[in-house]
């Protein structure tokens, strides 16, 4: 414990010590928070790991928990102990990082309401996980031969309902969110959905600037509620061309089927790391009691920590099909060049991330190449448009 301890700190030394004062940072801010937010990230990457790492080798709470005769009164205990863990040792990175974003003015929410949404999603991963851990030991007991493969089937349906219930139960949770109203705006994005055979999708606004002064707009929801939605920061401090060509990108997702593809690619990688995990499991002795769960959940998290790059990677790819949809199908092209520029100037954040970091972290193309993209795009319609000489 004593050496993870300080090997974990000397880390956070290193850490820091680049992003701060070495690292390249390329920015329309004038301060170093798209560099601190690398470090943060990274900071905070492997705590997961670290955490249940050191609660497998120090068993001798969780074998004070597995003595109680009370399967249901244990497993609750169990899962209160792990979030309530990892809440503990992510909160001094989230506070200062939520209290730096307040410093540079990306954050207008109160401490209280930060605390809340906190503590809100504490008590949603402790409900999922105690199900999660509940339904997997059960399985193991019982049917331990073939329990990840029974376990998958029986996720399936759960990731499609949550998937579906999210955006229209969970989401309203956290902020407040309303149809767009009617204006010009509204009756221009109408145009532009039905010109793409969409009618059926759910303009939303959500208000972000009680939260954060950032703009944003993204899809989601499945089936019946797919919706697009619009940070209200964004809708005030960008023009409606502008608008119009994000909107080009996130409708882009909505008819290429990203969030279906995303799913299905969730699942088949679930299922195989589960089939993994039925191999590996095979000759554990209790593989369902809590010694071994802690064990079991210590490899998940390290192996999504190593898929976790191609996941970024496949959504980069989405990303990038979006941009060709949304650069071919608008006319004038310079108001996405200044929305990319607003994003960046309104965000701080890093436009021309080193190309390890946009391996490890980065779900989008970095700002910088799209608005090179917008830019090249611009030539080349001004030279194509030109008399011959």
């Amino acid at each position: 414990m004593k050496k993870i301890l300080v090997a974990y700190i000397s880390y956070l030394a290193v850490l820091f010590g680049y992003f701060y004062f070495l690292y390249p940072l390329v920015s329309f801010g004038d301060s170093r928070y798209g560099a601190l937010a690398h470090a943060f990230f990274f900071a905070m990457w492997p705590l997961q790991l670290l955490l249940l790492y050191v609660l497998w080798q120090k068993t001798a709470l969780i074998q004070h928990l597995e003595a109680m005769p009370s399967a249901a009164k244990k497993l609750a205990l169990y899962t209160l102990l792990l979030v309530s863990l990892n809440y503990l040792v992510h909160f001094p990175f989230r506070f200062i990082w939520y209290w730096i974003g307040v410093h540079e003015g990306i954050r207008t929410q109160s401490v209280s309401s930060w605390l809340i949404d906190g503590w809100l999603s504490s008590l949603l991963l402790g409900i999922a996980l105690f199900v999660m851990l509940a339904v997997t030991r059960f399985i193991l007991k019982r049917i331990p031969r073939w329990w990840g493969l029974i376990v998958w089937v029986l996720a399936v349906p759960v990731v499609l309902f949550i998937t579906f219930i999210q955006p229209v139960w969970i989401d309203p949770l956290f902020d407040d969110f309303q149809p767009l109203e009617q204006g010009e705006l509204r009756t221009e994005l109408e145009n532009l959905t039905a010109a793409a055979g969409m009618e059926d999708v759910t303009l939303l606004m959500v208000n972000k600037s009680e939260k954060v002064t950032t703009y944003n707009a993204y899809v989601n929801g499945i089936f019946d509620h797919m919706r697009i939605v619009l940070w209200d920061t964004m809708i005030q401090g960008m023009n409606t061309d502008e608008i119009l060509y994000i909107m080009a990108h996130e409708m882009a997702h909505y008819l290429f089927h990203h969030m279906y593809w995303g799913v299905g690619l969730y699942l088949l990688l679930s299922l195989a790391v589960l089939l993994g995990l039925q191999r590996w499991t095979k000759n554990w002795r209790q593989p369902h009691s809590l010694v071994a769960m802690t064990k079991l959940l210590t490899i998940v998290i390290a192996i999504l920590l190593l898929v976790s790059p191609i996941e970024l990677w496949v959504s980069r790819q989405m990303e990038n099909q979006a941009d060709d949809y949304a650069i071919t199908h608008t006319e004038n092209l310079e108001p996405a060049l200044t929305s990319y520029i607003q994003l960046a100037e309104q965000s701080k954040a890093d436009i021309k991330p080193a190309p390890w970091i946009v391996f490890f972290r980065s779900s989008h193309p970095s700002l910088a190449d799209r608005i090179e993209r917008v830019q090249k795009e611009i030539e080349a319609r001004e030279t194509n448009a030109a008399p011959d000489s």
